[in-house]
């Protein structure tokens, strides 16, 4: 049963954290991620990139195609035997909404040539969420794929009852599962999205990874996203670990549910992040704010403050970002508990960041976004 995270920070950390297992997106130069984790033992799903129609990649281009399908064969030649691999993943959210039929006879054309080059490792193809007719197209369409993949986040818990509803009878993964993303929630008054604290995110990933762990009949296990870090809507909301390398809660409890043992030094938590008004903020003035955290360990806290101008877009269909500019200097009085800072001179959208230490490998942080009026 996996046990598994996607990602690639620290293998030893994975490993000490009583994961099994890792996936990757593309198959690019993995022979030194392969030979780590094969030392850990930790298998590898080696994921074989398939092309996007929203970014230019057609699926009626019999040249293209063929390209796509080369690719996938040298991948699978070049890495069959290696001990660490476990299976194959033949592409990552690349149906759209599921109902273009060519794209699942591309994916049941190169599933079926991988299993006459490597007839010793499955196949999977994994899709986002499981709406409209992927489940059932996928079944009808690609009998040379193993078993489904299902990226969910949100609704990842309910994910053993809507799969047997959408008529699933193969075997499944999570193959990403972690907090609510930003589509999941409402936009907030100021026009963007509100990011959740950090422990309200850990509880997500473990009541994930619970509901999928119970479903012993057809799920095989779940791969934790994203074990890294990652500037994708906020600098923090996907990464489980922080820019620096330190943990966060999820992997805490993420630890806990995989070893079945405690963790001995707990990742600080956060509280409440609150600003001292919401409303009529100008340009150029100073505003202040409250933190409130603790230490599950008691523990003295340190905090850094980071004031950052909010992304332009919070829905980057799982691609990485340019992290916004940050105003270091507008950071005024900055203690454990408050801070003043000067708003930025330029109207728009700005998020003043918590992060929060306790000496130790873990952090908590929080983030509130507000608007700068002229």
């Amino acid at each position: 049963f996996i046990r598994g995270a996607g990602g690639r920070a620290s293998l030893e950390a994975l490993a000490a954290a009583g994961g099994n297992s890792i996936r990757t997106w593309g198959a690019d130069d993995l022979d030194p991620l392969l030979d780590a984790a094969h030392a850990l033992g930790l298998s590898v799903t080696v994921g074989i990139w398939l092309g996007h129609e929203r970014h230019g990649f057609d699926y009626s281009d019999p040249k293209q195609l063929r390209e796509q399908k080369e690719r996938a064969r040298k991948a699978v030649l070049r890495y069959k035997d290696h001990p660490a691999v476990l299976l194959w993943g033949i592409g990552n959210e690349m149906e759209g909404d599921g109902s273009r039929i060519e794209v699942w006879q591309h994916v049941e054309a190169i599933a079926k040539r991988i299993k006459a080059e490597d007839p010793n490792h499955p196949t999977m193809t994994t899709i986002a969420e499981i709406g409209g007719k992927k489940v059932a197209n996928i079944h009808t369409h690609c009998p040379s794929i193993d078993l489904i993949g299902i990226n969910a986040y949100g609704g990842a818990a309910s994910i053993p009852e809507r799969y047997r509803e959408a008529g699933g009878t193969k075997p499944y993964l999570l193959t990403e599962y972690g907090p609510r993303g930003p589509w999941d929630h409402q936009k907030n008054d100021v026009g963007s999205v509100d990011e959740e604290l950090g422990r309200i995110k850990a509880e997500t990933y473990l009541g994930s990874y619970r509901a999928v762990d119970a479903d012993k009949g057809l799920c095989l296990g779940s791969f934790a996203f994203k074990w890294g870090h990652k500037q994708e809507a906020t600098p923090t909301w996907f990464g489980m670990f922080l820019a620096d390398g330190r943990k966060t809660a999820a992997v805490d409890v993420l630890t806990e549910a995989w070893s079945g043992k405690p963790v001995a030094d707990r990742c600080p938590q956060i509280d409440a992040l609150t600003l001292e008004k919401i409303e009529g903020i100008k340009v150029g003035t100073t505003l202040g704010a409250t933190l409130e955290a603790h230490d599950p360990e008691g523990k003295p806290l340190e905090v850094k403050w980071v004031l950052m101008e909010d992304a332009k877009t919070h829905l980057t269909g799982g691609f990485a970002q340019a992290t916004p500019p940050s105003f270091e200097k507008n950071i005024l009085e900055a203690g454990t508990s408050a801070v003043r800072f000067r708003v930025p001179a330029r109207p728009g959208l700005y998020r003043l960041f918590a992060y929060v230490g306790d000496g130790g490998p873990g952090a908590d942080v929080a983030n509130v976004v507000f608007r700068a009026d002229p």
